[in-house]
């Protein structure tokens, strides 16, 4: 096992700093009902980035958080934000990393009168390795990663439970197992279920260095089944495999443009036939990138590309964190990333919340409008 090295090898795109240093407030998530969305925004008063909560049924926004970090005359650095529900849907889990070594976490009730809880300055090898991924939450205890560690925290009594044999975790759909990965030597991975009470990591299926560097492989331990992406840039290529038995390839291509996956997350539509993952494509003699939903059928028919904005990178990766609401019919996207970095990356009309109806076909597309107040001209240029 290696030491040297963090455990989301296969991330290596994220290795912008600079862009970290601004964003990590990526991430959209919807409550369980599907009824409200947080997402990434920005504060209107100061212009940090903030969260805001999305109501579809009232179709209006609201911030409820906005935290600012490093402060000068001259610039404004936001702190990293990640936000995400509990399963009960009447609380609200932010986690801000100001700087390197600290996380803090804040639970905010909804509609109730519980005080706001707060544990302060957790210390952290990496703190922004605690943002990067979807939190996991059973009951009082939150999952969190660090660089070489996996660290339960218990939300009420702020105690924890530490691992720090390079064991990861991410939360699985049944809101009571969590997925667990290992991390080997020559850039290989163990996949399985790390047990909740002990923080103990059983495998049960091994990678090898086949994977994409910046889309992250979707394992389901039930089926000892895992979804990734293998190839080059240039040519990608979605694969399925079953106790460590391939059972499903399809090469990522458009006619016309190069194309491809850039979203570090695959989602699994409704019945497992088809895939929802974020990608960017252009055309011969174009220097801008479309950017947009790709669904891929587990069928022979053709992928289907919803273009939603469009920028002057294809580097998005960890950047770029949508999310699938939980009936499978909405994918979500925020644009606030790539405006926080660079105010003039994005057109006024392509920084938004993006919510693509996808059991509509063509999909129906609805943009929630995003603005950057004038104070951030000097914080995020």
């Amino acid at each position: 096992m290696k030491t040297n090295r963090p455990l989301h090898f296969w991330l290596a795109a994220i290795a912008v700093a600079s862009l970290l240093t601004y964003v990590l407030a990526c991430s959209t998530a919807f409550s369980p009902d599907d009824r409200q969305l947080l997402y990434p925004s920005f504060d209107p008063q100061n212009g940090a980035l903030s969260i805001a909560l999305y109501d579809r049924s009232h179709d209006r926004s609201e911030q409820i958080f906005s935290s600012l970090g490093v402060h000068s005359d001259t610039n404004l650095h936001s702190a990293c934000l990640r936000a995400e529900w509990f399963p009960d849907g009447r609380h609200i889990l932010i986690a801000e990393a100001s700087d390197e070594e600290n996380v803090s976490l804040f639970v905010l009730s909804r509609g109730g009168k519980e005080p706001i809880r707060h544990l302060v300055n957790l210390k952290w090898d990496k703190a922004l390795t605690a943002l990067e991924f979807p939190f996991a939450i059973i009951g009082n205890h939150v999952f969190l990663n660090d660089e070489h560690r996996l660290i339960r925290v218990d939300w009420v009594t702020g105690a924890l439970l530490i691992n720090s044999n390079s064991i990861a975790a991410l939360p699985a759909n049944d809101g009571q197992t969590l997925i667990g990965w290992h991390e080997l030597a020559n850039d290989a991975a163990e996949f399985g279920v790390v047990d909740p009470q002990t923080l103990a990591f059983q495998a049960q299926l091994q990678m090898t260095n086949r994977l994409d560097s910046g889309v992250f492989p979707a394992f389901h331990p039930a089926q000892n089944e895992i979804m990734f992406v293998a190839g080059s840039e240039t040519n990608q290529e979605l694969q399925i495999e079953r106790a460590g038995v391939k059972i499903f390839s399809r090469p990522i291509n458009r006619p016309g443009c190069e194309v491809k996956i850039a979203g570090p997350w695959l989602e699994w539509g409704p019945g497992k036939d088809r895939v929802f993952t974020l990608y960017t494509s252009q055309m011969s003699q174009q220097t801008n990138y479309e950017c947009g939903l790709l669904e891929i059928p587990l069928t022979g028919k053709p992928l289907r590309f919803t273009p939603l904005f469009h920028t002057g990178s294809d580097d998005l990766s960890m950047l770029a964190q949508p999310s699938l609401s939980h009936d499978g019919r909405i994918w979500a996207i925020s644009s606030a990333w790539l405006a926080a970095k660079n105010r003039s990356a994005l057109e006024p009309e392509d920084r938004a919340l993006f919510l693509v109806q996808v059991d509509q076909d063509p999909p129906r597309l609805k943009k929630v409008p995003i603005s950057i107040p004038a104070v951030t001209d000097e914080g995020l240029k």
